[in-house]
């Protein structure tokens, strides 16, 4: 009796293990593919020749930069809006649901709207700086351990 409960389960399983050990080899290899992608040379190029950093983004033109620029901002509304609206079911109804929602929401709204800022930042001061090293100096400007340039 209970084996066909069984092995029902595990037909249902089955594929659920699979999809998520895709996803984890996809995974693995996109982020090897990030670290080996660009050489040392190449990161130089790109902090050293913006207009590469533009034709690498999409970008045809640098007076184009100002449309980019509030298509971005426009980018951070889209991002915090459903973080807006989940907290807001989390306020009225605080179930658990709601905070597993606002959890699932927040995640990767937070890192779009931190990628986003990166960009924003790199465009309207049109010096690319790699990602690592810009969050870095967000962090560190957040806690007061970073110092002006003079």
């Amino acid at each position: 009796m209970f084996e066909n409960a069984k092995e029902a389960l595990r037909a249902r399983i089955r594929p659920t293990s699979n999809h998520w050990t895709a996803l984890r080899g996809d995974l693995r290899n996109r982020l090897q593919h990030f670290k080996t992608h660009r050489a040392p040379a190449e990161q130089d190029a790109l902090e050293q020749d913006f207009a590469q950093v533009l034709r690498a983004w999409g970008i045809e033109d640098a007076e184009h930069i100002p449309v980019v620029l509030r298509e971005l901002r426009l980018r951070l509304l889209i991002f915090a809006l459903p973080v807006l609206a989940c907290g807001i079911a989390v306020m009225v109804n605080g179930s658990g649901v709601a905070w597993l929602a606002l959890l699932l929401v927040a995640l990767p709204c937070a890192f779009g709207m931190l990628t986003t800022c990166w960009r924003l930042s790199v465009l309207s001061r049109c010096r690319f700086q790699p990602f690592n090293t810009w969050l870095g100096r967000c962090l560190c400007s957040l806690v007061g351990l970073a110092q002006e340039r003079p």
